[in-house]
């Protein structure tokens, strides 16, 4: 179990601390993401993580860099839909001097207007790399279909016109209002100690909070209703995702997912898998993934494909989840997917970089901790039954969502989805 330590400003720290390792894993985790963005701001989280290692008061970003990298530091950041985060791992005899930098820059980045220009054209860059990648097309695809016209549906690297305007005032406007400690959480995993991590967090982090703030809003839940959107564009193999409305991170049926997802398409030895690939040949990838937000959620299907296997492929997919909603799943799939549901955890749980993320998630957003023993006795009570009622109560072919990235094909995806 992780310890928890709780400030007065409302910042929350999580500490697990394992004495056999010499390395720690450190993460700085705000709340917030393109869910939280009006269409006017949206893709400003992302900008924001990006000018975060373009210079402090103190320091270059060329001297950033060569600072980590002096102490053998992997730095690095990522934006997600609720959540951004900021993280090193390093060994501990740099542990500090890596907490301070990390920390330097949430609270002394200077955002020149130089560094700017310049990100401004490198996130645009990456905006036109994902327009030559079918598979992030439609990952963003499907959240449009499935949220349509709400937060959770916009992209996270956001248009181009708006990353052209962002400018220092809108990033510290931004950080003013998300970046407050009672939206954000550190946690801390590998060798260190409840009394150390409490020791860096005065010294580096605690009183540069600018005010307490307040915990800002997680995108409400969404009555989702069936949808599929497109995009032809000539590439050599398309994309197809398909979406089950599904449960929320805090739904108490979060594991019965985790066992159906994998049952379905979680592994070699999945439905999905031998179906469409060992047995037809019809597709290299394919594969399931449950999506779960603060108050929402989808049940997964990602297929890449050549075009004119598109039809075969529903098909196969279509019967394999009427054959799981219909016949359940079996004794033999129950037991596996039991067994690699707890060797996952068990794995995760001996990477502190898998820690320092696994410990995040829970208590930033439902101030809950991750505990491993716990995690094992929830995979453990699940039943065959409770997983099949959940695949009935998902798979529900009235309320699927899709979204197809490639050559025209005149298939119409939702009538055999629904079929």
């Amino acid at each position: 179990m992780s310890k928890i330590l709780r400030y007065e400003n409302g910042l929350k720290v999580a500490v697990k601390n394992i004495p056999s390792l010499r390395s720690v894993s450190v993460g700085y985790w705000a709340g917030v993401g393109s869910s939280k963005e009006t269409p006017e701001i949206n893709g400003l989280s992302h900008f924001t993580e990006h000018m975060m290692f373009k210079g402090t008061s103190k320091l270059s970003p060329a001297e950033i860099a060569r600072r980590f990298d002096a102490m053998g530091t992997v730095s690095n950041a990522f934006t997600g839909k609720e959540m951004t985060c900021y993280y090193v791992k390093t060994i501990d005899e740099y542990l500090e001097p890596s907490f301070e930098l990390l920390s330097d820059l949430i609270f002394d980045s200077s955002f020149p207007e130089a560094e700017l220009d310049r990100e401004r054209k490198v996130i645009v860059e990456e905006i036109n790399m994902v327009e030559d990648a079918p598979e992030d097309i439609c990952y963003d695809m499907i959240s449009s279909a499935v949220y349509k016209d709400k937060k959770l549906g916009q992209t996270i690297l956001g248009p181009i016109d708006n990353v052209k305007r962002f400018g220092a005032k809108d990033i510290r406007r931004f950080m003013s209002e998300f970046y407050t400690p009672s939206n954000m959480v550190i946690t801390m995993a590998g060798c260190v100690t409840e009394k150390r991590a409490d020791e860096l967090v005065r010294k580096y982090c605690l009183n540069r909070f600018c005010g307490r703030g307040s915990e800002s809003q997680y995108e409400p839940h969404h009555t989702i209703s069936s949808d599929c959107v497109c995009r032809i564009k000539d590439f050599e193999q398309s994309n197809i995702a398909i979406a089950y409305p599904s449960i929320s991170l805090d739904d108490e049926k979060f594991m019965r997912q985790a066992f159906l997802s994998l049952i379905l398409g979680g592994g070699m030895s999945s439905r999905l898998f031998q179906s469409v690939r060992e047995q037809s040949g019809l597709a290299y990838s394919i594969y399931s993934l449950p999506t779960t937000y603060r108050n929402n959620g989808s049940l997964n299907i990602f297929v890449n494909i050549t075009p004119t296997n598109t039809l075969d492929v529903l098909n196969k997919v279509k019967a394999e989840v009427d054959k799981l909603v219909k016949g359940g799943i079996t004794d033999e799939e129950y037991e596996r997917a039991k067994i690699q549901l707890k060797t996952s955890c068990i794995f995760g749980f001996e990477n502190p970089q898998s820690i320092m993320t696994s410990l995040a998630k829970p208590l930033l957003m439902l101030d809950k901790d991750y505990n491993l023993d716990d995690k094992i006795a929830e995979i453990e009570s699940v039943t065959k039954k409770q997983v099949n009622d959940f695949a009935r109560e998902v798979l529900v072919s009235d309320r699927v969502c899709a979204a197809y990235v490639g050559k025209q094909t005149g298939v119409d995806i939702l009538s055999i989805l629904k079929g």
